[in-house]
């Protein structure tokens, strides 16, 4: 494997040059090899992520490392290199034995992982309440039902952009499924109006529109909206196939629930 001359310039490089220049060498190392893995799955991710931080003695060059790492799978974009980045918190950084750059940094992956680790992909989908538009609530998803959960503010411009070319990419899903097409801001009358523009004219997709202006179910957290637009793919048992989707990615997992 590349981690071997990985780590024999990791381990040798406080001997070789002063100390900035090791640790930015260190970088573009870290960078180059997630590259080499990044088609591997996140169990095997986490597994060299142990490997490589635990095979360092100097805390400088272990911290370094892990906060490197940490910070690659949470920017990724690969769909579920989040639960890496949660898991390098959890053993590694969040106790502050390999302190992170600065208190912020600390902070913000403090934050990442409680707004990600309820919804990471494989996971059972949290369930929640909220209401919907005239009287009454509903629990969703459902079990036993397909679902797509669609997080969204009518202020949002690339929430508009998604739902105009949602009813183009629905139409072309043929899987029962439910659509939860989830208000996220407080103003009624502009929820009405998208409601009303929002068309899926799909036999197989049944839509509702909810919403919680008080937050009561905890939405935020569950399943870390803390900007939109927000789309996530459920099975039918309930686990969560897709997480942080684009519109335009929907229908390659649609071998997920089928």
């Amino acid at each position: 494997m590349k981690r071997l001359a990985l780590l024999l310039l990791l381990l040798a490089g406080p001997l070789l040059r002063a100390q900035e220049e090791v640790l930015s060498r260190v970088d573009s190392l870290v960078d180059n090899y997630t590259a080499f893995i990044s088609r591997e799955s996140a169990e095997v991710k986490k597994g060299e992520c142990d490997y490589l931080i635990g095979s360092l003695a100097d805390t400088v060059m272990k911290a370094r490392v892990a906060s490197r790492l940490y910070g690659i799978y949470s920017g990724s974009r690969v769909m579920g290199d989040e639960s890496v980045a949660i898991y390098l918190w959890d053993k590694w950084l969040s106790d502050k034995t390999l302190p992170m750059p600065s208190e912020e940094d600390w902070l913000d992956a403090k934050m990442f992982a409680e707004f990600n680790r309820n919804s990471l992909l494989g996971m059972q989908a949290p369930s929640l309440k909220m209401r919907r538009p005239c009287m009454g609530s509903r629990i969703f998803p459902r079990p036993g039902r397909n679902a797509i959960i669609f997080f969204y503010d009518t202020d949002c411009g690339k929430c508009k952009l998604e739902s105009a070319v949602l009813p183009g990419v629905m139409k072309d899903w043929n899987v029962r499924t439910d659509f939860y097409a989830v208000y996220v801001g407080s103003d009624k009358s502009k929820w009405k109006t998208w409601r009303r523009e929002f068309r899926l004219d799909n036999p197989r997709v049944r839509v509702f529109h909810l919403w919680d202006p008080e937050v009561d179910s905890d939405f935020i957290r569950n399943y870390g909206v803390l900007s939109t637009p927000k789309l996530f793919l459920i099975d039918s048992d309930g686990r969560i196939r897709g997480r942080r989707l684009e519109v335009e990615n929907l229908l390659q997992l649609l071998p997920y629930v089928q």
